[in-house]
């Protein structure tokens, strides 16, 4: 892992630790979904549940830019789907480098993507307006 993808790697930990204690008011250091509905019962899921679902399906199956093209096709304004987010882009951030190439997927999107998403649901999670990279 070059000094690039690890400093994304942990700035993204550090984002989703902030969404966390922040919006979620939680002392933990990640967000995990949590299914509302009952699993053995497909009446009772949410859309955003059975979303959950097929995201970790597709990140199963190594299709990480899909799945993201999909959680932003499906955006909506609610806290239950900033966890949604935070939960996909904190399981894409604990693939390896290489779990990542085989999936024609970076770092780079993972921090890009997750950015972009929060500030569309209005979580500033960029505040020092990190996401700008060109010097890099």
């Amino acid at each position: 892992m070059g000094f690039q993808d690890d400093w994304m790697l942990r700035q993204i930990e550090m984002m989703t630790r902030f969404v966390a204690n922040v919006v979620f008011g939680k002392k933990e250091s990640e967000v995990h979904y949590e299914i509302i509905g009952n699993m053995y019962d497909s009446d009772t899921l949410t859309t955003t549940d059975l979303l959950h679902l097929k995201l970790m399906e597709m990140i199963r199956e190594g299709e990480y830019g899909k799945a993201e093209d999909l959680l932003f096709e499906n955006l909506v304004y609610s806290d239950k789907y900033i966890e949604l987010a935070s939960d996909f882009y904190q399981r894409l951030n604990q693939l390896s480098d290489d779990q990542l190439d085989a999936g024609n997927f970076s770092r780079e999107e993972i921090y890009d993507g997750y950015i972009e998403i929060m500030a569309l649901l209005g979580v500033p999670i960029d505040v020092f307006g990190q996401a700008d990279r060109s010097e890099y």
